[in-house]
């Protein structure tokens, strides 16, 4: 057998931490380790993570703080098979390992990506790719890496690595690993340039082998600092390290209007007036993006934002997420009263 690591983030995961690791520790697929790294948890989750790892042989704990998870999960990768990642919140079927690891050998790919259940609130619906269940080879498994740029459909391929079993081979020569630093978006960076080197990927997806909890997460109504920051390195990163083709040089365009948008939607949640202009007014007089916007034409939802920023109509933007601004504050306060 292939050794596999599944590498578990475990950060305040006490009320799902169980439920994850119960579905690991009984894979078909024997010859895994299962990686667990603890980063400055302050609830019980480093007492459950200690339990399970003194209970089963397979399990490996690593207690940091606020360290680069990636480094540490990474740092043993040349004598592994493969590597998986699995939210602490989430959990797998028992033969999830046991299917993508055949898939791998059978089909000789260098990735693999699942299907997966999106489950919330007791209700649970299956993720259904656009794209059918098979081996890409070649021009096939391109044009899926081109896709996973800007690709926001409800049937996309997400960018993220708990989809995914990464082979080890695909990581070395040239050497690629997740960003050290990188404020938000580590996942996204990271798969994106490396899809870019696949040549032959399986799709798993008619099965739902992997169960993604949907949590409600305060992040998403809190304003992030430097979201804008984050966007534009990846951007700018990416157009330096994928390959030089125009159909790629369009779709990160997309994604940096894209993403604007939602940097737009997260200075609306600054505390004062004075700082949302400041901060929307960088995003909307950004070179890049207004250069990107200079050369696109807006599709769907992205019409008439285009055409306002391609027409030098930053007031009319400022106002709509001015107006977004003051809502906030409004809930707010009839929130507290």
């Amino acid at each position: 057998m292939s050794k596999v690591s599944i590498i578990i983030p475990v950060y305040n995961a006490e009320k799902t931490l169980c439920r994850c690791l119960d579905s690991l520790v009984v894979q078909t697929y024997e010859d895994v380790e299962i990686i667990l790294v603890n980063d400055g948890s302050v609830d019980s989750s480093r007492n459950i993570c200690e339990t399970y790892r003194d209970k089963y042989s397979q399990i490996i704990l690593i207690n940091q703080e606020n360290a680069d998870l990636c480094s540490a999960s990474f740092a043993d990768m040349t004598k592994r098979y493969g590597y998986i990642y699995v939210d602490a919140d989430d959990y797998v079927e028992c033969g999830m390992i046991e299917e993508m690891v055949n898939a791998a050998e059978t089909n000789h790919a260098e990735m693999v990506i699942c299907g997966y259940d999106q489950e919330h609130s007791g209700v649970i619906v299956k993720h259904e790719y656009k794209y059918d269940a098979g081996l890409y080879v070649g021009e096939g498994a391109r044009k899926i890496a081109i896709d996973l740029i800007s690709d926001v459909s409800a049937k996309r391929i997400p960018p993220y690595s708990w989809v995914r079993m990464i082979l080890k081979d695909s990581l070395e020569n040239p050497k690629v690993r997740y960003a050290e630093g990188m404020i938000r978006s580590e996942d996204y960076y990271f798969f994106v340039q490396l899809h870019f080197r696949i040549k032959r990927l399986y799709l798993l997806g008619d099965k739902p082998l992997y169960h993604y909890m949907e949590i409600d997460n305060s992040l998403t109504h809190t304003y992030v600092p430097n979201y804008w920051f984050s966007v534009k390195e990846i951007y700018c990163g990416l157009l330096e390290k994928l390959p030089e083709d125009e159909e790629i040089k369009k779709r990160l365009g997309v994604m940096l209007v894209q993403r604007s948008l939602v940097a737009l939607s997260n200075v609306s949640k600054k505390k004062s007036k004075g700082m949302l202009r400041k901060e929307l007014y960088e995003i909307v007089l950004d070179e890049d993006l207004n250069y990107v916007i200079s050369e696109i034409s807006g599709t769907s939802y992205l019409k008439s934002y285009v055409w306002l920023m391609s027409n030098h109509m930053y007031f009319i933007v400022y106002w709509r997420y001015l107006l977004k601004f003051y809502g906030r504050k409004i809930i707010l306060i009839k929130w507290k009263g």
